[in-house]
């Protein structure tokens, strides 16, 4: 009997990528976009991008994971740059001055008319400047930035490092949200002209020869999924253009928290949302990590756990079924239930029972990585030729982590 090898072996390969588990705390419940993903890792070509709350806002997580995948498989540039500085934000790869220019975001003003990421930065007069650094050597970015401007807005003008003039405009100036390219060499500066209508999403920075790893880190401290909903529906023209290989969504710690919160609701939230990335990048795979295992006491043996905390990691862990998507689970990654008062204990966790210290993000951070490098059968031990990430930040990584009940602010 003549067997067909091809079909064979296309058939146990899918059998593989099918399988629950990977390595781990990541499973697999059959994302159908799983050989997309392990192609662009085997192709050094990978972008993942994470939203969440103020565990992805400090990316520190986050950064561990850029700088692991990176180390493999190349830095492919900066990612996500939030469009200007945000008291309380921060991220290792980026910095920021300005003159004249208002930070306004979505978790304290839901009447502004916003898109992916949540945050503006508004020209505040004519020859306001903005400048966008970077905290390490960085090839020249081909970068993407999101943009709204109106009817009789004139352009931004910018000068790079290398003293390149540019300009940047909308490529319709019709008050709707927009993305336009340009190519700078960091840090450079942008000046407002006659922009009293403009604002300014995000910069979306890669590499020139787009190979190597981008890991871009969107979280607003004390975000919900649903906090999407203050965001224009035009997010997802953006998302489509991006098109990232993977999406992370890492949420749950602040809904956890909320007694009355409707977990059907929020299981409707979640599945909604994530129908919303496949259709706007229908190649990304989609990954949900679960809340952590957190604390509102350290009281009892195991501290007491918010209210709503389990009945919504299991809700976040049905909905990955049915929806076909990773799952990472965090609290497994923890130690399991009753872990969270003994990494405090041992100096790992802060006394708030909801945030890490920075080596444990760092750690959780390259536990993701590794599992989308077993994922793709990639030797971990493999070094990259390109040029790699620095790896300062694994060792003196450094955060910014607001309280979910207070909002006070500590930086670690």
């Amino acid at each position: 009997m003549k067997i067909n090898t091809k079909l064979t072996l296309t058939a146990l390969f899918i059998g593989i990528i099918s399988h629950s588990t990977f390595a781990n705390d990541l499973s697999n419940f059959n994302e159908p976009n799983t050989l997309h993903l392990i192609q662009a890792l085997k192709n050094h070509q990978v972008h993942i991008v994470q939203f969440g709350d103020s565990h992805t806002a400090a990316d520190v997580m986050t950064d561990a994971l850029r700088v692991r995948l990176q180390q493999t498989l190349g830095n492919g540039g900066m990612g996500w740059g939030m469009p200007m500085y945000f008291t309380g934000q921060r991220l290792a790869r980026y910095g920021y001055d300005n003159t004249g220019w208002l930070a306004v975001s979505s978790r304290s003003r839901q009447d502004e008319n916003y898109t992916l990421g949540g945050f503006l930065a508004i020209p505040r007069y004519d020859g306001a400047t903005l400048t966008i650094k970077a905290k390490q050597i960085e090839q020249p970015q081909k970068i993407t930035v999101s943009l709204r401007q109106a009817v009789n807005d004139a352009a931004f003008t910018g000068v790079d490092a290398n003293g390149r003039n540019f300009s940047i405009e909308a490529p319709v100036k019709n008050g709707q949200w927009q993305t336009t390219q340009f190519v700078a060499k960091l840090p450079f500066t942008i000046t407002a002209h006659h922009t009293e209508h403009s604002a300014i999403a995000g910069w979306w920075a890669e590499n020139e020869s787009g190979q190597g790893v981008v890991v871009s880190a969107l979280g607003i401290n004390g975000a919900e999924l649903s906090h999407w909903n203050r965001w224009n529906h035009q997010w997802q023209n953006e998302m489509q253009k991006i098109a990232p290989d993977l999406v992370i969504l890492a949420y749950g710690t602040n809904e956890a928290y909320n007694n009355q919160v409707d977990v059907a609701a929020q299981r409707q939230i979640l599945i909604n949302k994530i129908r919303d990335i496949r259709r706007a990048s229908p190649q990304s795979s989609v990954m949900l990590v679960s809340a952590p295992e957190s604390l509102k006491s350290t009281a009892e043996q195991c501290g007491i756990r918010p209210t709503q905390l389990t009945a919504f990691q299991m809700m976040q862990k049905q909905v990955a079924q049915t929806e076909k998507t990773l799952f990472w689970d965090w609290q497994h990654a923890m130690g399991g239930n009753c872990s969270m008062k003994g990494l405090i204990k041992q100096g790992e966790a802060r006394a708030d029972g909801v945030h890490f210290t920075a080596s444990a993000y760092q750690r959780f951070g390259q536990s993701i990585a590794e599992a989308l490098l077993t994922l793709a059968e990639i030797n971990p031990n493999t070094s990259s030729t390109m040029p790699r990430a620095s790896t300062s930040n694994l060792t003196t990584g450094s955060a910014t982590i607001c309280d979910v009940t207070s909002n006070q602010c500590k930086i670690f």
